[in-house]
C-alpha cells in the first residue's frame, strides 16, 4: 500500500465530514442487497438494471437531503451510475459533500472510457499503472466530491483500487482475475482537519503490516483524527482477521471506523450469502469517546430503528446495523472536535434519524417506522415463557437488566451503578472475538454468541418455570414469599431500588428479594456470585439478607443464602414496601 495525500495530486477540498466543529454530520449509509455475481468476466450485481435504479434513487435522496457523506458497500455500484454522475450535473454531489461508492468490478477498457470523460470541469483520476496488468478487472472505490485541481474548481472522481484480493469465492475468482492497485488515498481539508481513508474488504488483513511505524509517522497516524471507511461484501464480517483490524484501529486515539456490508437477503449463485457464517452483515460504526450519551431513551430509539449498541471497553463502542433495512440516515459527531467550548464538544455517538427499504419497485423507498429485532421470537422459539421478557412494551434495557441479575452476571463493586448500560455484562462485546452476549439483539448466529444465549435461556427457564413455582425449594431467608404467587419480573418502580430486586407478586408489586440461578457450576462460582450480589447492598440492610443463589449439583437444586436470616412472616395486608 502506498498512502497518497490528495495534496500530492494538486487536489484540495473542504468537506463538512472532515471538519472538527461541534455540528453533527449527516450520513447516508446504503446497505445494498440483491443477487451477487462473480465469475472470470466481472463481479457485481446479477441484475444491473435493478441495481442502477436503486443507486439512482439513493443518490437523488442524498442530494435532496443534503447529506454530508454517502457510503455504499464493495462491488455494489454499476459503472453506468458513475458515467451518469459525470455527465449529469443534477445528480452530482453538492459543495462540501462527498459520495464514496463501492463499485462493481471495472475492466481496463471501461476504465479507459471513464478517463476519456475528463474535461475542464471534471477530473477522473486513478493510478495508470493498473492498465499494464494482464489480469481482467479491478475493484474500484469512487470518491466523488467537488474540489480544486490545479487552481480550477471541478467535480473530482478519485478512483482507489483494492490492493489485496480475498479469494473467498469458488475457484478463487477474485484472486485469479483481480488487478490489484497500490494507492490508498488520504482526503483532508487541511493539515489540521480530520483525515478520510478507506480500506476495501480484505485489505483490512494487511493494514497492520502496511501501516508501518515509518508510514504512521509520515501520515501523522498517531496524532491526527482519521475517519476510516471499510466497504465490503463479506459473508463472515467477524472473521478473526477483521476483528483484529478493528482492534488495531481503535488502539489509537481519534479514530472511527464505519464498516458497511451488503445487507441480509443477499444471494450468491442462488444461495443465501450469509447463511453459513453467522447469518449477519454486521455493518457498524466503531468509535471511541469518553462522552457517550448513556440516555436509555436514545439508546432505545436507536434500537427500534435498527442500530444496536454494545460497549467494547470503558471508551470503545459499536453500533451494529440491523441487516434488513437498506438505507440508514444517521447523524454523527466528527471524529474529533477542537472548536467551541468544552461543553459543546461532546461526542455522544451516532443517532439514527430514518431508515428505509425499497418497495416492490426498485425506484421507490418506503420509510420504516421500527425494525423487528426478533428477540421475542427468539425467546418463544426456545421455550422462554416469562411474561416480563415476552412483553413487547417493556424496555429492552430492563429486559437485559433482568437477565443479567437473574443469571448472576453482575459486578457488585459498582453498587448503585451496576444496572447502567455501560456496565451491564450482556452489553459487553468481547474484544477478542466480537462475541455478542445480548439477548435482545440476536441477528448473528456465531457459535460463541449462540452458546451464551442457549445457556442464558436454559437458566432463565429453570429459574422461572421450575424453581419459582416449587415453593418447597425456597430457603428460610425468603420463606415468607411462599404465600404469594411470585414472578420473575421488575415492578414499575424498580428504578427506585436500582433494579436490585427481581421479584414481584402477581399484581406487579415489588417483593424485596434477589434471586438467580447458575446451573451446574462449582461451589466457588456460587460463592463468588453470592458475594457479588451482597456488594449491591449496604451493610445492615435487609436486602443483603434476602439474596438466594440457586444452582444445580448433579440433578439436585441447591441454594446459597444467608442461613442466619430467619423466616419473616408478612401480615395478610399485601404491603409491597415491607419484607
Amino acid at each position: 500500500m502506498n498512502f497518497i495525500d490528495i495534496a500530492e495530486l494538486n487536489i484540495s477540498t473542504e468537506l463538512n465530514v472532515l471538519k472538527r466543529d461541534t455540528q453533527r454530520n449527516s450520513l447516508l449509509l446504503y446497505q445494498h442487497k440483491g443477487d451477487f455475481f462473480a465469475d472470470n468476466t466481472r463481479i457485481g450485481n446479477a441484475n444491473q438494471k435493478d441495481a442502477y435504479a436503486k443507486f439512482l434513487k439513493v443518490l437523488e435522496k442524498a442530494k435532496k437531503d443534503n447529506s454530508d457523506l454517502v457510503l455504499t458497500p464493495e462491488y455494489s455500484c454499476p459503472v453506468s451510475i458513475i458515467t451518469n454522475i459525470i455527465a449529469t450535473e443534477d445528480i452530482q454531489p453538492l459543495t462540501n459533500k462527498i459520495w464514496i461508492l463501492g463499485g462493481e468490478s471495472i475492466s481496463k477498457e471501461e476504465l479507459g472510457q471513464l478517463s476519456d470523460t475528463n474535461q475542464e470541469n471534471v477530473l477522473v483520476y486513478f493510478e495508470n499503472d493498473v492498465l499494464d496488468s494482464n489480469k481482467r478487472y479491478l475493484d474500484p472505490l469512487y470518491y466523488i466530491f467537488r474540489g480544486v485541481h490545479n487552481g480550477v474548481t471541478k467535480l473530482i472522481v478519485l478512483i482507489q483500487f483494492k490492493t489485496r484480493h480475498m479469494g473467498v469465492w469458488s475457484d478463487d475468482v477474485e484472486r485469479n482475475n483481480l488487478i490489484e492497485g497500490n494507492n490508498i488515498y488520504i482526503i483532508k481539508n487541511s493539515n489540521t482537519s480530520v483525515r478520510l481513508i478507506s480500506f476495501i474488504c480484505s485489505e483490512a488483513m494487511n493494514v497492520r503490516t502496511d501501516l508501518s511505524q515509518q508510514v504512521k509517522k509520515d501520515i501523522l497516524w498517531d496524532d491526527m483524527p482519521f475517519l476510516i471507511l471499510h466497504p465490503q461484501i463479506n459473508p463472515d464480517p467477524s472473521h478473526q482477521n477483521f476483528v483484529d483490524f478493528r482492534k488495531f484501529i481503535l488502539d489509537t486515539e481519534k479514530k472511527e471506523v464505519i464498516s458497511l456490508n451488503w445487507g441480509l437477503n443477499t444471494f450468491f449463485n442462488g444461495k443465501n450469502w450469509y447463511s453459513a457464517r453467522g447469518n449477519t452483515a454486521r455493518s457498524g460504526i466503531f468509535f471511541k469517546t469518553d462522552e457517550l450519551n448513556y440516555d436509555n431513551s436514545r439508546l432505545i430509539r436507536n434500537h427500534r430503528k435498527g442500530l444496536f449498541f454494545l460497549h467494547i471497553s470503558k471508551n470503545k463502542f459499536v453500533y451494529y446495523f440491523d441487516g434488513v433495512p437498506e438505507l440508514f440516515h444517521i447523524e454523527n459527531p466528527p471524529v474529533h472536535i477542537n472548536e467551541g467550548e468544552a461543553p459543546q464538544r461532546r461526542r455522544e455517538g451516532p443517532e439514527v434519524m430514518e431508515i428505509y427499504h425499497f418497495g416492490n419497485a426498485a425506484s421507490t423507498f418506503d420509510l420504516i417506522q421500527a425494525t423487528d429485532d426478533k428477540h421475542l421470537q427468539f425467546f418463544e422459539d426456545r421455550g422462554v415463557a416469562n411474561h416480563f421478557l415476552l412483553n413487547a412494551d417493556n424496555s429492552i434495557v430492563d429486559k437485559e437488566r433482568l437477565i443479567n441479575i437473574s443469571t448472576g452476571k453482575i459486578n457488585g463493586k459498582l453498587e448503585n451503578k451496576w444496572y447502567e448500560v455501560i456496565y451491564l455484562k450482556s452489553f459487553n462485546l468481547k474484544e477478542a472475538d466480537e462475541c455478542n452476549c445480548r439477548m435482545t439483539y440476536v441477528e448473528d448466529t456465531y457459535d460463541s454468541s449462540e452458546t451464551i444465549r442457549t445457556l442464558n435461556c436454559a437458566n432463565l427457564i429453570e429459574l422461572d418455570q421450575a424453581i419459582l413455582p416449587n415453593k418447597s425449594q425456597y430457603p428460610e431467608s425468603i420463606k415468607d414469599l411462599t404465600q404469594y404467587n411470585i414472578i420473575l419480573s421488575y415492578s414499575h418502580d424498580a428504578s427506585t431500588y436500582k433494579y436490585k430486586y427481581n421479584l414481584t407478586n402477581d399484581k406487579g408489586e415489588i417483593r424485596k428479594a434477589t434471586i438467580c440461578y447458575l446451573g451446574n457450576v462449582s461451589v466457588s462460582q456460587v460463592n463468588n456470585t453470592y458475594d457479588e450480589l451482597q456488594k449491591l447492598f449496604e451493610e445492615g440492610t435487609e436486602g443483603k439478607r434476602r439474596i438466594v443463589v440457586f444452582y444445580k449439583n448433579g440433578t439436585e437444586i441447591r441454594s446459597k443464602y444467608d442461613e442466619d436470616a430467619g423466616s419473616i412472616t408478612n401480615p395478610s395486608n399485601d404491603n409491597s414496601s415491607i419484607f
